[in-house]
């Protein structure tokens, strides 16, 4: 994937700042806590690259909610939590004792694709209602299993370079001063789709 320039870098950031600061609010809507949401980060890289920065260790595991983006893009999203931080989050959704510790069960599921459902969502209206193109996630696939696992099951792409823009969302537990849950939301773009954003927004290739 060709490089971005300065100005490209700027307005694909502040753009997906606000579809992220749209599944912030609709995560907070969910949950009953309040979010807090990094500046997405701009980068390119094959997808594995990506999980394994911001992920860790291969053997760590991890529950992944993937959706593809269907519509006027072809892409990819996901949101990606540590296996302790999205029992923490079920435990607040579910309405259960802190330290469960439970995020396989049906139940458990259900809980993490509505979560991913309602993230997407939110993400790409946003993102749609700016460049004026219809964009809809799929139904979202949970996988719970170790990173590497992870990364062949819901990587639906080659191996080649994609655009990702990532940010991470904090979610301060209602009890227990300074515990938080970070989850980590990356919209992942192919070359194509990546040029019809920029042409949307009047910066293209």
């Amino acid at each position: 994937m060709s490089e971005l320039s300065p100005i490209q870098t700027d307005v694909l950031r502040e753009v997906t700042n606000v579809g992220a600061g749209h599944a912030a609010t609709a995560l907070a809507q969910l949950a009953g806590v309040k979010i807090l949401i990094d500046v997405p980060r701009i980068w390119s890289a094959p997808f594995e690259a990506i999980v394994e920065r911001t992920v860790g260790n291969p053997d760590d595991e991890v529950t992944a909610v993937s959706m593809r983006v269907l519509g006027d893009l072809a892409g990819q999203i996901m949101f990606v939590m540590r296996k302790d931080s999205a029992a923490a989050l079920l435990d607040i959704l579910l309405k259960r004792a802190p330290g469960s510790g439970s995020i396989n069960g049906t139940m458990e599921r259900s809980g993490l694709q509505e979560t991913g459902n309602i993230l997407a969502s939110s993400f790409l209206n946003a993102l749609a209602r700016w460049m004026g193109k219809i964009l809809l996630p799929s139904v979202p696939t949970v996988v719970i299993d170790r990173r590497d696992v992870v990364v062949r099951q819901v990587w639906h792409g080659d191996q080649s370079a994609v655009l990702a823009a990532e940010t991470a969302f904090t979610l301060a537990r209602p009890e227990g001063e300074g515990l938080r849950l970070t989850g980590l939301l990356v919209f992942m773009l192919d070359e194509p789709s990546l040029t019809a954003i920029l042409s949307a927004l009047r910066v293209g290739r």
